[in-house]
């Protein structure tokens, strides 16, 4: 029984071990790049969870993480008994870290572990709403050029490899595994399809393994190419429907289950749109005396940070939203202070690592004036969480990334265009769920 994957060795077969208790992992030794193998190998880390009800030779649903930077190994970990009742215990489910996340090989750490460097762009750079002052979209959209040059000098001088972790190549080690799995069932290997569950990003990764292998899967359907030109435009559409849903549940759950409660859900959005303007006029400073902390001001910023991480996960934080906007209420702000820099500074370099090199040649938001457009566009979106989306998905640290990619890394020409979608619409930002069901 294993706790980690440090001691699991590549392998080019499937080679599965006990690990986490109810778990088996194993780690698949892929080449680094597929048109050249002499570059060498990495591995990409699975994990697996054995249905309830499964038989001997059960299909392995392959569930693809959100992100990118997203860990399967995580996620299957912390929700593995939920997934598996949701998709059928007949089944079993497997999940992985994509190159470069977590436990897969080409993890790229920007700054070299010099924390006090990238402690400095953090507070540079993240200023919070693009329009909290007349100069924060400029320092965002100038500042973010150094994070670019840091992973560049990071690739130079410790990971050479480092920008091969785009969305074609793993796509590609999708289809290394599905024919690693054929191998070990002692099926025909070219006949291996591929089932598939993605959750977000993954859908991504799953047009991009449709586009580039057809006859391995059924249908499916979703357009990737806002995320291929460094769009994200089309993620909050629905994000001030999700706020009403917040007020409207606020309402039935009542005065002893919600602390914002109000006779209507009406009330409650009046009140709510109350707190955000007082806050956007007035930051509440906060001097840490009383709590011996440190001094800090809530800011509008901090509160629509806290409003879309609500969003996010609906079931554990709109409660904890409505304890915040209560005490907002009565003017009082230490739920909120430094919400936006401990939760959206830059959590993990893979996820730019990927989206960065994936639209390298096709990034729509290069100048200041297509980051200006980009900011307008997306807080004509949503007036609760348009106006920090930009410094939340940081489109725009893309600029200055110079991958150096062999063609076989690069997507090139359109995603698949005849994919079933199923689209889920949760209460925060819509989730896209891409289920490609493989032939018998």
């Amino acid at each position: 029984m294993v706790y980690g994957f440090e001691t699991i060795c590549p392998s080019p077969t499937l080679e599965w071990t006990p690990c986490f208790e109810a778990f088996t992992c194993a780690k698949l030794e892929v080449p680094l790049d597929y048109a050249d193998a002499s570059l060498g190998t990495t591995g990409i880390a699975f994990i697996r969870l054995a249905g309830r009800n499964a038989t001997e030779d059960a299909k392995n649903i392959l569930i693809v993480p959100g992100g990118p930077g997203g860990s399967g190994i995580s996620s299957l970990l912390s929700l593995g008994v939920t997934a598996s009742q949701v998709l059928g215990e007949q089944y079993n489910v497997v999940s992985f870290d994509p190159r470069g996340v977590n436990n897969s090989g080409l993890a790229l750490d920007c700054f070299l572990g010099n924390t006090e460097a990238r402690d400095a762009f953090n507070r540079v750079y993240k200023t919070g709403a693009t329009n909290t002052s007349s100069t924060s979209l400029q320092t965002q959209y100038y500042s973010s050029q150094i994070y670019g040059e840091w992973c560049n000098n990071a690739v130079r001088e410790n990971l050479t490899y480092g920008y091969y972790a785009t969305t074609p190549a793993v796509a590609r080690d999708i289809l290394t595994y599905i024919e690693a799995e054929a191998e070990s069932a002692g099926k025909v290997v070219s006949e291996a399809k591929l089932w598939t569950y993605g959750v977000s990003y993954g859908t991504v990764i799953g047009s991009t393994f449709a586009s580039l292998f057809p006859e391995r899967v059924l249908d499916g359907v979703v357009d990737a190419e806002d995320y291929y030109t460094n769009g994200w435009r089309q993620n909050i559409g629905q994000a001030d429907e999700a706020v009403a849903s917040f007020a409207a549940f606020c309402h039935q759950a009542g005065s002893e289950n919600c602390m914002f409660w109000g006779p209507s859900p009406e009330d409650i959005t009046r009140r709510l749109d109350s707190v955000i303007t007082r806050l956007e006029r007035e930051p509440i400073p906060l001097s840490g005396i009383e709590t011996r902390g440190l001094p800090a001001l809530a800011t509008h910023s901090d509160l629509k940070a806290a409003i879309l991480n609500a969003l996010y996960w609906p079931l554990d934080e709109f409660p904890a939203l409505a304890d915040i906007l209560a005490g907002l209420e009565s003017g009082n702000g230490t739920g909120i202070a430094n919400y936006f820099a401990s939760s959206y500074y830059i959590r993990s370099d893979a996820s730019a690592q990927i989206r960065c090199s994936d639209s390298y040649g096709r990034n729509s938001l290069l100048t200041i004036d297509d980051y200006r457009e980009y900011a307008e566009y997306v807080a004509a979106q949503s007036r609760y969480i348009g106006d920090i989306w930009p410094n939340y998905v940081d489109t725009v640290i893309c600029r200055s990334f110079e991958p150096d990619l062999p063609e076989s890394m690069v997507f090139q020409g359109k995603v698949f265009p005849h994919l079933m979608l199923i689209r889920c619409h949760g209460y925060g930002i819509t989730l896209l769920l891409l289920l490609l069901l493989a032939l018998p």
